[in-house]
């Protein structure tokens, strides 16, 4: 075997090896951007004269229309689900009524890919109204976390909320509002919410902001009367996104390419190999060149 041969062994070789090294994350790149994504959705029930209800989803693409939250009461917010993006029509009905029944209230959610949502009932019964609003999933500066405030207490009405001895989370928010997101320094807080409507009326909650975590602190009229504070997790790091099931092949049992850094060292070593004896036929050819 001449020189020229072997130098176009060599080469052949080492084009296939990378192509081989390549296949697996060209695979597994074209997969992610052919795969449908899906928008994270709750649902949640800020009414307080409204008994528990049933929530119903309808794909306006289809018109199918699934039970989606069941026996929903006041105070609840449902764990996210993961939902194929486009526009949906929410209706609720009393819990237990048919589906045939015409619903207590209906509104429109219009989903897009990547995006989280909360679609809640708010206000009183006799004015209560349906709204989504989007929660963030950018991760918030190192050493902070992100804290909204959700006014659903009807006896507080207006209110302003902050963290005794750091920021101010709201000056003045009215009932049935949802304010935007501060950044608070990670650590253990107490959580002041006092009423201007009701100079008397206030609460507070302990608090544990944990860095890169995205949180609601939600306003309820208590039981008996007075203000009660609760809080509820949108997200617990800035890599960690809201999760749920979701009815699609493919999942994570299925079979994928070989990929990441296992997969490069397998066809490293396979390339490293071919390389390596090629080469050696290439010392041979010279040795015995050199015996001639």
């Amino acid at each position: 075997m001449n020189r020229a041969t072997i130098a176009r062994l060599i080469g052949a070789s080492a084009a296939a090896f990378i192509a081989m090294a390549g296949a697996p994350m060209l695979t597994q790149a074209g997969a992610a951007a052919s795969a449908a994504p899906n928008a994270f959705v709750r649902g949640a029930h800020f009414s307080p004269d409204t008994a528990a209800v049933d929530v119903y989803l309808t794909a306006f693409s289809g018109g199918t229309s699934t039970l989606w939250l069941s026996d929903v009461g006041y105070g609840d917010v449902g764990p996210y689900r993961q939902v194929a993006a486009g526009t949906y029509a929410v209706s609720m009905r009393p819990h237990g009524a048919p589906a045939s029944q015409k619903p207590a209230l209906t509104w429109t959610l219009n989903l897009k890919a990547g995006a989280a949502y909360t679609a809640a009932a708010v206000g009183k019964n006799a004015q209560i109204r349906g709204v989504v609003v989007s929660d963030t999933l950018n991760p918030p500066p190192a050493g902070t976390g992100l804290v909204r405030i959700i006014q659903a207490s009807s006896e507080a009405g207006h209110v302003a909320v902050k963290a005794e001895g750091g920021p101010v989370l709201t000056a003045d928010t009215a009932f049935g509002s949802i304010t935007g997101y501060v950044a608070v320094p990670s650590g253990n807080w107490t959580v002041q919410a006092q009423s201007s409507t009701q100079p008397t009326l206030s609460g507070t909650l302990a608090v544990s902001v944990r860095s890169g975590s995205i949180s609601s602190v939600v306003l309820l009229d208590q039981r008996g009367g007075g203000l009660t504070l609760r809080t509820v997790l949108d997200a617990a790091g800035a890599a960690q996104m809201p999760t749920g099931s979701v009815p699609a092949g493919g999942g994570g049992t299925a079979p994928h390419p070989r990929s990441g850094p296992d997969g490069l060292i397998s066809w490293t070593a396979l390339g490293c190999a071919a390389v390596a004896l090629l080469a050696g036929l290439q010392s041979r050819g010279r040795r015995t060149a050199s015996r001639q």
